[in-house]
């Protein structure tokens, strides 16, 4: 509007009028030549932005076998067969062993490892054991995965739930897993090398699997030098890393193109992986069906979702799946040459090889093994359980006085689950009482499974979906409910550090 006193007929007041409309035209030109030029700048950034990503952020590699030496790639390989013969290792005993009928996979982690957000039905161990059951049922035994993961809220960590590992999973586990994704920072390898030291004076010496729910394109932790270290370190007791992100990265999506088109396939709730969109349980369900397209989700928010799982799932039972197979090729060859095979796998004797031991070691399995065949064939030696006496190295990270020990540590842990056996006892309770936090059935499910399972009005599919972990602890009211007593087990007591974990 105009703001002159002037009449709408007077020259000079038209005037003033003309010149007003003409620096508003002026100044609109002038905005928009601005507005045009800040444009400009904010495509260039947006382009400089753009030829900086250039797709998925790929990790610079500590060690690329593409660019080794002959003798670096040789050592390469090297620690590939010790991580492989410890696997057939533990397969073939498991199956052989006429006094076990379980193959046990224990998993100590987070809520990742929990499988929060999801039904614990669709959590990576469920689907694990629904998959490797058939194929251990063959052998007349049973394949078990317990999930110990246990959520943050209840103050556990990787730096006190590695302490815990013969109490949280059964002793006698063949496999450890441990997931402990989003608490890791710098210095973690401290505790998954005691975890690895410790699980090799457990009872049947398992391998120790890392599960990281993220991960690289190119590489699942190989640009981190510790995590190298201790891959190269600790091959010959089998320990590994398997990372959900970096398998997807292999094939399903150009995961290159939609990060420059600002799409995030891990982002929260996507569906799919290019591949399926749904997991294979989910594909017998109805079309249509609630259930169907939830069971398709990769990643919840930072959790994997059920399609995410299987990833983590199938890699696992790819692997223990492929390490039976080669253990079979092994055994089917000592019984055609009439070598008495429970000698191979369970004597302690540790033997070098000699003329009979050359002949029967020139199977293809074997070569590609690097494992010793037996030596003439005693077939009236008892079974031993025991495996031969460890001679660990030095730790590379872990403090010697504590992950040197003969022992593992010894843990009385009142969180649930735990599928192992306390090694405190308490020797006198007094007035103390016992708790357990009593969750209902859609604690940490989520909000769309909840809504789903809520809908069947079928308590089996709640208690399908009902998690596991719960918090716990022991506590007394005040000081007239007398003194806690705790009996220390002395005798495998060599570091002579003692723990306590208050809230």
């Amino acid at each position: 509007g105009d703001d002159d006193d002037s009449d709408d007929d007077d020259d000079d007041g038209e005037q003033r009028r003309r010149m007003k409309r003409s620096k508003k035209r002026n100044g609109n030109n002038n905005n928009k030549k601005n507005k045009n030029k800040d444009n400009k700048d904010n495509d260039n950034k947006d382009n400089k932005k753009k030829k900086k990503k250039k797709g998925v952020k790929e990790g610079k590699l500590i060690e690329d076998p593409t660019r080794m030496s002959t003798a670096e790639l040789k050592t390469h390989h090297h620690h590939r067969r010790q991580r492989t013969t410890k696997l057939v290792t533990t397969m073939a005993r498991s199956i052989l062993n006429p006094t076990q009928d379980r193959f046990v996979i224990g998993t100590i982690g987070s809520s990742v490892a929990a499988g929060h957000d999801n039904c614990h039905y669709d959590s990576y161990e469920s689907q694990l054991e629904r998959t490797l059951s058939p194929v251990f049922a063959a052998a007349n035994m049973f394949a078990i995965v317990q999930n110990a993961g246990e959520g943050g809220g209840c103050g556990d960590s990787h730096q006190n739930q590695v302490f815990c590992i013969t109490h949280n999973v059964s002793p006698d586990v063949d496999v450890v897993h441990y997931s402990w994704t989003y608490f890791e920072n710098d210095g973690a390898e401290e505790q998954r090398e005691q975890l690895i030291r410790w699980a090799q004076r457990m009872e049947r010496r398992p391998m120790v699997h890392h599960l990281v729910a993220r991960g690289k394109k190119n590489t699942c932790n190989g640009d981190n030098r510790a995590n190298v270290d201790l891959d190269k370190a600790y091959a010959v007791y089998g320990y590994n890393a398997f990372c959900i992100q970096t398998g997807l990265y292999f094939g399903g999506h150009d995961y290159d193109a939609e990060v420059e088109a600002g799409v995030n396939r891990f982002g929260w709730k996507f569906q799919g992986d290019g591949y399926h969109n749904t997991t294979r349980y989910g594909e017998e369900l109805p079309e249509g069906d609630a259930r169907r397209g939830s069971l398709g989700t990769v990643f919840r928010n930072w959790h994997p979702g059920p399609l995410g799982f299987q990833i983590a799932s199938d890699a696992f039972a790819y692997v223990y799946v492929t390490g039976l197979l080669m253990a079979l090729d092994i055994i089917e060859e000592d019984m055609n040459a009439g070598v008495d095979i429970l000698d191979r796998w369970f004597d302690t004797d540790g033997r070098q090889l000699g003329s009979t031991d050359k002949e029967n070691g020139n199977s293809p399995a074997l070569r590609s093994l690097a494992i010793s065949p037996p030596s003439e064939p005693s077939r009236h030696r008892p079974l031993h359980r025991a495996l031969p006496a460890l001679n660990m190295r030095e730790p590379l990270f872990c403090d010697p006085l504590y992950c040197s020990t003969p022992h593992p540590p010894n843990c009385l842990n009142y969180e649930k689950p735990t599928f192992g056996t306390p090694g405190i006892a308490v020797q006198n309770q007094a007035g103390w009482e016992i708790f357990t936090e009593k969750n209902k059935w859609n604690k940490m499910v989520g909000k769309m499974d909840t809504a789903i399972i809520k809908a069947m009005h079928d308590p089996e599919w709640e208690r399908k979906c009902t998690h596991l972990d719960a918090c716990g602890g022991i506590f007394a009211s005040d000081s007239t409910q007398g003194t806690l007593v705790f009996e220390l087990p002395s005798s495998k007591m060599t570091a002579g550090l003692v723990m306590l974990c208050f809230c």
